[in-house]
Protein backbone atom coordinates (compact mmCIF):
# COMPACT_ATOMS: atom_id res chain seq x y z
CA UNK A 1 0.00 0.00 0.00
CA UNK A 2 1.34 3.44 -0.97
CA UNK A 3 1.37 6.73 0.91
CA UNK A 4 -2.05 8.37 1.13
CA UNK A 5 -1.14 11.71 -0.41
CA UNK A 6 -4.60 13.17 0.04
CA UNK A 7 -4.18 12.78 3.81
CA UNK A 8 -0.60 13.92 4.31
CA UNK A 9 -1.01 16.88 1.95
CA UNK A 10 -3.25 18.47 4.58
CA UNK A 11 -0.25 19.08 6.85
CA UNK A 12 2.13 20.41 4.17
CA UNK A 13 0.80 23.97 4.33
CA UNK A 14 0.84 24.15 8.16
CA UNK A 15 4.44 22.87 8.17
CA UNK A 16 5.56 25.37 5.53
CA UNK A 17 3.87 28.11 7.58
CA UNK A 18 5.75 26.97 10.69
CA UNK A 19 9.01 27.05 8.74
CA UNK A 20 8.26 30.52 7.35
CA UNK A 21 7.56 31.81 10.87
CA UNK A 22 10.72 30.27 12.35
CA UNK A 23 14.18 31.75 12.37
CA UNK A 24 15.98 29.07 14.42
CA UNK A 25 15.28 25.35 13.91
CA UNK A 26 16.61 22.17 15.53
CA UNK A 27 16.50 18.82 13.72
CA UNK A 28 16.99 15.53 15.51
CA UNK A 29 16.59 11.81 14.89
CA UNK A 30 16.85 8.51 16.71
CA UNK A 31 19.78 6.94 18.52
CA UNK A 32 21.99 4.73 16.31
CA UNK A 33 20.82 6.45 13.10
CA UNK A 34 20.53 4.45 9.90
CA UNK A 35 20.65 5.62 6.30
CA UNK A 36 17.09 6.91 6.36
CA UNK A 37 17.67 8.93 9.53
CA UNK A 38 20.90 10.49 8.25
CA UNK A 39 19.76 11.01 4.66
CA UNK A 40 16.37 12.50 5.50
CA UNK A 41 17.67 14.82 8.24
CA UNK A 42 20.48 16.06 5.99
CA UNK A 43 18.12 16.63 3.06
CA UNK A 44 15.78 18.61 5.29
CA UNK A 45 18.70 20.56 6.78
CA UNK A 46 19.84 21.64 3.30
CA UNK A 47 16.27 22.62 2.44
CA UNK A 48 15.94 24.77 5.58
CA UNK A 49 19.29 26.42 4.94
CA UNK A 50 18.07 27.28 1.43
CA UNK A 51 15.09 28.98 3.10
CA UNK A 52 17.52 31.19 5.06
CA UNK A 53 16.91 29.50 8.42
CA UNK A 54 19.46 29.08 11.20
CA UNK A 55 19.52 25.35 11.68
CA UNK A 56 21.39 22.59 13.54
CA UNK A 57 21.13 18.80 13.45
CA UNK A 58 21.69 17.54 16.99
CA UNK A 59 21.65 13.80 17.70
CA UNK A 60 22.82 11.37 20.36
CA UNK A 61 25.06 9.12 18.28
CA UNK A 62 28.00 9.39 15.94
CA UNK A 63 27.38 9.13 12.18
CA UNK A 64 27.84 5.66 10.68
CA UNK A 65 31.06 5.55 8.66
CA UNK A 66 29.28 4.84 5.36
CA UNK A 67 27.13 7.97 5.48
CA UNK A 68 29.80 10.48 6.46
CA UNK A 69 30.43 11.22 2.76
CA UNK A 70 27.03 12.89 2.35
CA UNK A 71 27.35 16.63 1.96
CA UNK A 72 26.66 18.44 5.22
CA UNK A 73 27.39 15.44 7.46
CA UNK A 74 30.12 17.51 9.11
CA UNK A 75 27.39 19.76 10.46
CA UNK A 76 25.68 16.94 12.38
CA UNK A 77 26.45 17.53 16.04
CA UNK A 78 26.61 14.88 18.74
CA UNK A 79 24.57 16.13 21.68
CA UNK A 80 26.06 17.56 24.85
CA UNK A 81 24.62 20.18 27.19
CA UNK A 82 26.38 23.00 25.32
CA UNK A 83 23.56 22.66 22.75
CA UNK A 84 20.82 23.22 25.32
CA UNK A 85 20.64 26.96 24.68
CA UNK A 86 20.19 26.43 20.95
CA UNK A 87 17.45 23.82 21.48
CA UNK A 88 15.64 25.92 24.09
CA UNK A 89 15.78 29.05 21.92
CA UNK A 90 14.66 27.26 18.75
CA UNK A 91 11.31 28.25 17.29
CA UNK A 92 10.73 24.75 15.93
CA UNK A 93 12.11 21.26 16.49
CA UNK A 94 11.75 18.70 13.71
CA UNK A 95 11.86 15.08 14.90
CA UNK A 96 12.54 12.82 11.92
CA UNK A 97 12.29 9.04 11.54
CA UNK A 98 10.97 8.25 15.01
CA UNK A 99 7.68 8.43 16.85
CA UNK A 100 8.80 8.43 20.49
CA UNK A 101 10.91 11.31 21.82
CA UNK A 102 12.73 8.91 24.15
CA UNK A 103 14.36 7.36 21.09
CA UNK A 104 16.44 10.50 20.67
CA UNK A 105 18.08 9.40 23.94
CA UNK A 106 20.33 12.11 25.41
CA UNK A 107 18.58 15.17 23.86
CA UNK A 108 15.12 13.89 24.94
CA UNK A 109 14.84 15.78 28.23
CA UNK A 110 15.85 19.17 26.87
CA UNK A 111 13.57 18.71 23.82
CA UNK A 112 10.66 18.02 26.15
CA UNK A 113 11.47 21.18 28.12
CA UNK A 114 11.60 23.33 25.00
CA UNK A 115 8.57 25.47 24.22
CA UNK A 116 9.36 25.25 20.49
CA UNK A 117 6.80 23.93 18.02
CA UNK A 118 7.49 20.23 17.53
CA UNK A 119 6.91 18.52 14.20
CA UNK A 120 7.23 14.78 13.56
CA UNK A 121 8.09 13.38 10.13
CA UNK A 122 7.89 9.61 10.42
CA UNK A 123 6.67 6.31 8.96
CA UNK A 124 6.33 4.10 12.06
CA UNK A 125 3.00 3.07 13.56
CA UNK A 126 1.51 4.31 16.84
CA UNK A 127 3.28 7.66 17.30
CA UNK A 128 3.48 8.95 20.87
CA UNK A 129 1.62 12.16 21.68
CA UNK A 130 4.34 14.76 22.08
CA UNK A 131 4.27 16.98 18.98
CA UNK A 132 2.19 19.84 17.58
CA UNK A 133 2.13 18.62 13.98
CA UNK A 134 2.44 15.09 12.62
CA UNK A 135 3.52 14.28 9.07
CA UNK A 136 3.15 10.55 9.59
CA UNK A 137 2.17 7.70 7.27
CA UNK A 138 3.13 4.13 8.14
CA UNK A 139 2.61 3.16 4.51
CA UNK A 140 5.64 5.26 3.54
CA UNK A 141 8.80 3.33 2.78
CA UNK A 142 10.91 5.80 4.70
CA UNK A 143 11.08 9.18 6.36
CA UNK A 144 12.97 10.22 3.25
CA UNK A 145 9.90 9.58 1.11
CA UNK A 146 7.83 11.90 3.33
CA UNK A 147 10.53 14.59 3.32
CA UNK A 148 10.55 14.34 -0.48
CA UNK A 149 6.79 14.97 -0.70
CA UNK A 150 7.00 17.85 1.77
CA UNK A 151 9.81 19.62 -0.10
CA UNK A 152 8.15 18.87 -3.45
CA UNK A 153 5.00 20.64 -2.25
CA UNK A 154 6.94 23.93 -2.27
CA UNK A 155 6.32 24.84 -5.90
CA UNK A 156 8.93 27.60 -5.88
CA UNK A 157 11.75 25.25 -4.85
CA UNK A 158 13.91 23.22 -7.24
CA UNK A 159 15.66 20.14 -5.90
CA UNK A 160 19.43 20.45 -5.71
CA UNK A 161 21.83 17.60 -6.39
CA UNK A 162 22.80 17.63 -2.70
CA UNK A 163 19.22 17.21 -1.45
CA UNK A 164 18.54 14.63 -4.17
CA UNK A 165 21.54 12.53 -3.12
CA UNK A 166 20.57 12.64 0.56
CA UNK A 167 17.00 11.58 -0.19
CA UNK A 168 18.14 8.87 -2.59
CA UNK A 169 20.38 7.47 0.19
CA UNK A 170 17.49 7.60 2.67
CA UNK A 171 15.01 5.80 0.42
CA UNK A 172 17.47 3.29 -1.02
CA UNK A 173 18.61 2.08 2.38
CA UNK A 174 15.16 1.85 3.97
CA UNK A 175 13.75 -0.06 0.99
CA UNK A 176 16.61 -2.59 1.16
CA UNK A 177 17.96 -1.27 -2.15
CA UNK A 178 14.45 -1.22 -3.61
CA UNK A 179 13.52 -4.83 -2.82
CA UNK A 180 11.14 -4.51 0.17
CA UNK A 181 7.39 -5.00 -0.47
CA UNK A 182 6.37 -1.33 -0.51
CA UNK A 183 8.76 -0.49 -3.33
CA UNK A 184 6.11 0.25 -5.94
CA UNK A 185 5.95 2.41 -9.04
CA UNK A 186 5.50 5.60 -7.03
CA UNK A 187 8.85 5.00 -5.30
CA UNK A 188 10.63 4.45 -8.60
CA UNK A 189 9.07 7.67 -9.93
CA UNK A 190 10.47 9.52 -6.90
CA UNK A 191 13.86 7.92 -7.52
CA UNK A 192 13.72 8.92 -11.20
CA UNK A 193 13.03 12.51 -10.14
CA UNK A 194 15.97 12.45 -7.74
CA UNK A 195 18.27 11.06 -10.44
CA UNK A 196 17.06 13.74 -12.87
CA UNK A 197 17.98 16.31 -10.23
CA UNK A 198 21.51 15.06 -9.68
CA UNK A 199 21.53 11.87 -7.58
CA UNK A 200 24.11 9.41 -8.91
CA UNK A 201 22.95 5.81 -8.20
CA UNK A 202 26.28 4.13 -8.95
CA UNK A 203 28.24 6.54 -6.76
CA UNK A 204 25.76 6.36 -3.88
CA UNK A 205 25.57 2.56 -3.85
CA UNK A 206 29.35 2.31 -3.98
CA UNK A 207 29.88 4.75 -1.10
CA UNK A 208 27.19 3.24 1.13
CA UNK A 209 27.66 -0.49 0.53
CA UNK A 210 31.14 -1.05 -0.88
CA UNK A 211 33.38 0.94 1.46
CA UNK A 212 33.44 -1.27 4.56
CA UNK A 213 36.57 -0.91 6.69
CA UNK A 214 38.40 -4.18 7.46
CA UNK A 215 37.08 -4.14 11.06
CA UNK A 216 33.50 -4.30 9.77
CA UNK A 217 34.25 -7.24 7.48
CA UNK A 218 35.90 -9.01 10.43
CA UNK A 219 32.81 -8.38 12.54
CA UNK A 220 30.63 -9.87 9.80
CA UNK A 221 32.90 -12.93 9.96
CA UNK A 222 32.50 -13.21 13.72
CA UNK A 223 28.72 -13.12 13.32
CA UNK A 224 28.62 -15.65 10.49
CA UNK A 225 31.06 -18.05 12.18
CA UNK A 226 28.69 -18.65 15.09
CA UNK A 227 25.31 -18.47 13.39
CA UNK A 228 22.61 -20.93 14.46
CA UNK A 229 19.81 -22.26 12.26
CA UNK A 230 16.73 -23.07 14.35
CA UNK A 231 13.04 -23.97 14.05
CA UNK A 232 13.35 -26.34 11.08
CA UNK A 233 15.65 -23.96 9.23
CA UNK A 234 13.30 -21.00 9.36
CA UNK A 235 15.20 -18.89 11.89
CA UNK A 236 18.81 -17.71 11.75
CA UNK A 237 20.35 -16.39 14.98
CA UNK A 238 23.66 -14.56 15.15
CA UNK A 239 25.39 -13.38 18.32
CA UNK A 240 28.06 -10.74 18.83
CA UNK A 241 29.60 -10.48 22.30
CA UNK A 242 31.97 -7.79 23.50
CA UNK A 243 34.79 -10.26 22.88
CA UNK A 244 33.78 -10.52 19.22
CA UNK A 245 33.82 -6.72 18.90
CA UNK A 246 37.26 -6.54 20.52
CA UNK A 247 38.71 -9.26 18.29
CA UNK A 248 37.48 -7.44 15.20
CA UNK A 249 38.47 -4.00 16.54
CA UNK A 250 34.88 -2.97 15.76
CA UNK A 251 32.49 -0.33 17.10
CA UNK A 252 28.85 -0.52 18.19
CA UNK A 253 27.60 1.06 14.97
CA UNK A 254 29.41 -1.52 12.82
CA UNK A 255 26.57 -4.04 13.26
CA UNK A 256 24.48 -2.22 10.64
CA UNK A 257 23.48 -4.52 7.76
CA UNK A 258 24.72 -7.75 9.39
CA UNK A 259 21.26 -9.07 10.22
CA UNK A 260 20.12 -8.40 6.63
CA UNK A 261 22.46 -11.14 5.46
CA UNK A 262 20.65 -13.80 7.47
CA UNK A 263 17.72 -13.66 5.05
CA UNK A 264 19.99 -14.66 2.16
CA UNK A 265 20.22 -18.17 3.65
CA UNK A 266 17.95 -20.72 1.96
CA UNK A 267 14.61 -21.27 3.77
CA UNK A 268 15.34 -18.68 6.49
CA UNK A 269 12.31 -16.49 7.16
CA UNK A 270 13.42 -14.73 10.35
CA UNK A 271 16.88 -13.33 11.09
CA UNK A 272 17.94 -12.18 14.56
CA UNK A 273 21.16 -10.53 15.70
CA UNK A 274 22.01 -10.21 19.40
CA UNK A 275 24.76 -7.66 20.08
CA UNK A 276 26.38 -6.73 23.39
CA UNK A 277 27.15 -3.01 23.38
CA UNK A 278 30.72 -2.09 24.26
CA UNK A 279 30.04 0.92 26.46
CA UNK A 280 26.95 -0.15 28.41
CA UNK A 281 25.01 -3.13 29.77
CA UNK A 282 22.69 -2.95 26.77
CA UNK A 283 21.99 -5.91 24.51
CA UNK A 284 20.62 -4.79 21.17
CA UNK A 285 18.40 -7.16 19.19
CA UNK A 286 17.83 -6.61 15.47
CA UNK A 287 15.11 -8.53 13.64
CA UNK A 288 14.33 -9.13 9.99
CA UNK A 289 11.59 -11.24 8.42
CA UNK A 290 10.09 -12.25 5.10
CA UNK A 291 6.65 -12.80 3.65
CA UNK A 292 3.69 -12.48 5.98
CA UNK A 293 5.70 -12.76 9.19
CA UNK A 294 5.27 -9.64 11.31
CA UNK A 295 8.43 -9.65 13.44
CA UNK A 296 7.38 -6.40 15.08
CA UNK A 297 4.95 -8.48 17.17
CA UNK A 298 7.96 -9.89 19.02
CA UNK A 299 9.85 -6.62 19.31
CA UNK A 300 6.99 -4.74 20.98
CA UNK A 301 6.80 -7.35 23.74
CA UNK A 302 10.24 -6.19 24.82
CA UNK A 303 9.68 -2.42 24.62
CA UNK A 304 10.90 -2.39 21.05
CA UNK A 305 9.26 -1.51 17.77
CA UNK A 306 9.73 -0.99 14.08
CA UNK A 307 8.06 -2.40 11.00
CA UNK A 308 6.58 -5.71 9.93
CA UNK A 309 9.81 -6.93 8.38
CA UNK A 310 12.40 -4.88 10.28
CA UNK A 311 12.29 -4.25 14.01
CA UNK A 312 14.46 -3.98 17.09
CA UNK A 313 14.47 -4.23 20.86
CA UNK A 314 16.87 -3.80 23.78
CA UNK A 315 17.63 -5.68 26.98
CA UNK A 316 19.32 -4.20 30.04
CA UNK A 317 20.84 -5.88 33.10
CA UNK A 318 20.57 -9.32 31.53
CA UNK A 319 23.03 -11.80 30.09
CA UNK A 320 22.97 -12.51 26.39
CA UNK A 321 21.91 -16.08 27.18
CA UNK A 322 18.91 -14.83 29.17
CA UNK A 323 17.94 -12.44 26.39
CA UNK A 324 18.16 -15.20 23.77
CA UNK A 325 16.09 -17.61 25.83
CA UNK A 326 13.25 -15.12 26.31
CA UNK A 327 13.33 -13.89 22.74
CA UNK A 328 13.49 -17.28 21.07
CA UNK A 329 10.51 -18.49 23.08
CA UNK A 330 8.45 -15.65 21.54
CA UNK A 331 9.89 -16.20 18.07
CA UNK A 332 9.03 -19.90 18.27
CA UNK A 333 5.43 -19.08 19.12
CA UNK A 334 5.27 -16.51 16.34
CA UNK A 335 6.58 -18.76 13.60
CA UNK A 336 4.20 -21.61 14.45
CA UNK A 337 1.32 -19.25 13.68
CA UNK A 338 2.44 -18.67 10.08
Amino acid sequence: MSVNLSVIEKVFEPIHEIINNSSKITITTHVNPDGDAIGSTLAFYHYLISQKKECKIIIHSTIPYNFSFLEGSEYISQYNDSFDDFILSSDTIFVIDLNDIERTKSPADIIKKSKAKKVIIDHHINPKDFADVYLVDDNATSAGELVYYLIKSNDSFKFTSTISECLYAAIMTDTGTFRFPRTDGSIHRIIADLIDNGANPVYLYEKIYNTRPPRVVKLFGEAFAGLEILFDGKVCVMTLTREHFKRAGAKNEDVEDIVEQSLTIKNVEIGILFSEMLDSDEIRISFRSKGDINIREVAVKFNGGGHQHAAGARFYNASIEEAKKLMLKEVGELITNY
